[in-house]
């Protein structure tokens, strides 16, 4: 039997860690990394909206972030997708729990392999457990010429982890920006003194928004010339809701 990462437990005593010299073989052991679409830059890594931890009770509240989820309607809309980002899920969470390295690995291959300046986690779905944000903050780390960006609305995961790992286990490139869970909520206040998570919040058109305010809808739905959402400058971002 061929050992792979998504045909074996972490538990198998036939597991040998392969090379990874190929994009096929990177896509097979983590999932794959996409190209941004036309509003967004850089590459981006998606998983399964329906695995998320905190997203999947929000979705079932009226007045939640999640209750109207973009990510959930196009894996309904588009079986492909559904099964990508499913795949990318599987392999994630397969691969993180048999080898970390691996998985890491796999990221990196891709993610240089792209070539951008900017990489974004999760554009859809969100973090599955500490390993996880763990081996990102690495692959960030051997990506440096890379600025990455992880939203999530997994705060217990992230408090978690920091206890774990300590607040400077994050490098500098990495900007992880932790949700409001509530359309109009202030900003999340837990990390005020981690210099590199930072907040986000969903405003309605009756309320002002906090801090910098995405101009994605006065700009043809693109980001254009803003990076406001990778940088760790930016203290809050405000998104216009849906």
């Amino acid at each position: 039997m061929q050992c792979t990462a998504s045909n074996i437990p972490a538990s198998s005593t036939c597991y040998t860690q392969p090379d990874i010299t190929t994009l096929k073989a990177a896509i097979e052991i983590g999932g794959k990394v996409s190209k941004g679409n036309t509003k967004m830059p850089g590459s981006t890594f998606a998983l399964d909206a329906f695995e998320c931890n905190v997203g999947s009770r929000l979705a079932n509240v009226e007045g939640s972030v999640c209750f109207k989820c973009y990510a959930r309607r196009i894996q309904k809309l588009r079986p492909s997708v559904n099964m990508g980002w499913g795949n990318n899920q599987s392999k994630t969470v397969a691969t993180l729990a048999l080898d970390p390295t691996l998985w890491q690995d796999a990221m990196v291959f891709q993610i240089n392999r792209m070539g951008y300046a900017e990489h974004r986690w999760l554009d859809s779905g969100d973090v599955p457990n500490v390993q996880f944000l763990a081996s990102v903050c690495e692959v960030a780390r051997q990506t440096p010429n890379v600025q990455h960006w992880l939203p999530t609305r997994e705060v217990k995961t992230l408090l978690a982890f920091i206890k774990q790992y300590g607040a400077d286990h994050i490098p500098t490139n990495l900007n992880i920006r932790v949700s409001a869970p509530m359309v109009n909520d202030k900003p999340l206040s837990a990390f005020d003194n981690v210099p590199q998570v930072t907040t986000s919040t969903v405003h309605d058109k009756h309320n002002v928004p906090h801090g910098h305010t995405c101009p994605a809808r006065t700009q043809g739905n693109a980001c254009g010339d803003c990076r406001a959402c990778w940088s760790s400058d930016v203290a809050n971002v405000s998104y216009p809701i849906h």
